[in-house]
């Protein structure tokens, strides 16, 4: 049998195929390798865009300033926009400066487009590093949207209208390109002056979007009151002769009211200053009314009781003529300032034992009267004690107590009898030409003080 080669035996050849389809495998990876850069260092770096635009391939370059630093190694959507992987070169990526923005810009009008870096107008100093991001990125208007945009504007409007249009714009433009030009210029300064207050604009136009809803909302109510406006307008119309005759009284009210005014004008401006102290003396005891009024209150049941059956019930002791108070003299007069009752104690505003008389008790009986302090009395201008409180010269000292007092509210059981109340009716009747049983209770009271002491003589003429 005759010996085959080693390499014209089966698995040998087959063996060979395999290497050789491997080498051919490999070989095209190498190419592709090299053609997208397996075997080159770079930096990446990240850029976000709303849009990465229509013809922006994946490995498109990155310039900057024209020179090719990058390339871009990948574009994903990512929520709106979208997110491009970019690959700088080592070598330039020191230049690049910090806070640089991005434009995706196209080579020639129809031609792929570029990623275009732009550096800051205030560089920081610092330089973009692996894994930096570029987050503003602008990308210009596609032509094919605006052709496209366009196309159907020209669909619709007939060629010999276009045709007249242009013609009547270029005869219209004729012999003015230099007045154009002004107007443009004139237009651009205004834009120029314009441009800082946009934002202050787009605040004032939304502003006036929340007012004009405002607005809108509260149209019913404006469509209400116009409605009711003329359903009065037509009530004044019919009410014309009523209205009129009204307003010539107020204006004769008006005229009476000038003249009121032109006589007591002074009194009117005098009052005001007039009533101010009186005022002033209300506010400062105005916290005693209520005590005082509801004491009042309480008291009312012993008025009536009092005053029952239209007749005076009280206990009346008549002082004899050598103890009868004497009379105030002219210069017992309260001669006092305003200072004097702010700091005088017994001017102050108090309610003593008011509240005691509301509760329903009697805080000053007959065993225990109310006595008044002498102070009071001096600040009312008495500077003597006629009679009543003893001594004068004990009158600034001493005040007027329950003994002092007795004799002036206790009855006395030797004077003021039913016999002498008797005979004064009598008195009384035949001096008056009545009868002693219609003289009232309280004429023996009032005259009796007159009479004791004095000497009674009667006419029998009369």
């Amino acid at each position: 049998m005759a010996r085959i080669p080693v390499l014209e035996r089966t698995p040998v050849i087959r063996l060979l195929g395999i290497g050789f389809i491997g080498l051919v495998v490999f070989a095209v990876w190498v190419t592709y390798a090299f053609f997208t850069k397996q075997f080159t260092s770079s930096v990446p770096v990240t850029l976000y865009a709303s849009t990465a635009g229509a013809s922006l391939p994946s490995n498109a370059d990155v310039k900057l300033r024209g020179m090719i630093v990058g390339e871009v190694r990948d574009i994903q959507t990512e929520g709106d926009g979208v997110k491009l992987s970019l690959a700088l070169d080592p070598d330039y990526v020191d230049r690049i400066p910090e806070g640089v923005t991005g434009q995706i810009v196209p080579k020639t009008l129809f031609g792929e487009k570029f990623v275009s870096l732009v550096p800051p107008e205030q560089p920081s100093g610092e330089t973009l590093r692996a894994g930096s991001v570029i987050t503003r990125a602008e990308v210009p208007i596609e032509v094919e949207e605006v052709l496209n945009d366009l196309y159907p504007l020209l669909t619709a409007v007939e060629p010999q209208d276009v045709a007249y249009t242009l013609s009547a714009v270029s005869q219209a433009l004729e012999g003015r390109g230099e007045k154009l030009g002004e107007t443009l210029v004139t237009a651009r300064d205004y834009l120029r002056e314009l441009s800082p207050e946009v934002p202050q604009l787009i605040d004032d136009l939304t502003a006036l979007g929340e007012v004009s809803d405002v607005y809108a909302d509260a149209m019913p109510e404006v469509g209400r009151l116009l409605e009711n406006a003329v359903f009065t307008g037509n009530t004044v119309v019919a009410k014309e002769s009523q209205l009129l005759a009204f307003y010539q009284e107020g204006t004769a009210l008006s005229g009476t009211l000038s003249d009121f005014v032109d006589v007591n004008g002074e009194n009117l401006r005098k009052v005001p200053a007039q009533s101010r102290p009186v005022l002033e003396v209300v506010d400062r005891y105005s916290g005693t009314f209520p005590c005082f009024l509801d004491a009042m209150a309480a008291a009312d049941p012993l008025l009536d009781s009092v005053f029952r059956d239209n007749t005076v019930h009280i206990n009346l002791k008549l002082l004899p003529l050598a103890n009868q108070p004497t009379a105030y003299g002219p210069d017992e007069n309260a001669r006092v300032s305003q200072q004097v009752l702010d700091s005088e104690p017994a001017a102050q505003p108090t309610c003593l034992a008011l509240d005691e008389v509301v509760a329903g008790n009697n805080p000053y009986p007959h065993e225990n009267p109310f006595s008044v302090a002498p102070e009071v009395y001096e600040l009312v201008g008495i500077m003597r004690s006629h009679n009543k409180f003893g001594a004068d010269e004990d009158f600034e000292r001493v005040a007027p107590g329950a003994s002092a007092l007795q004799d002036a509210v206790r009855p006395s059981v030797t004077t003021d009898t039913p016999q002498q109340r008797s005979a004064i009716k009598n008195l009384l009747a035949a001096s008056t030409g009545q009868e002693a049983a219609a003289m009232p209770d309280l004429a023996p009271l009032l005259v009796s003080p007159l009479l004791r002491g004095s000497e009674v003589t009667v006419s029998e003429a009369r």
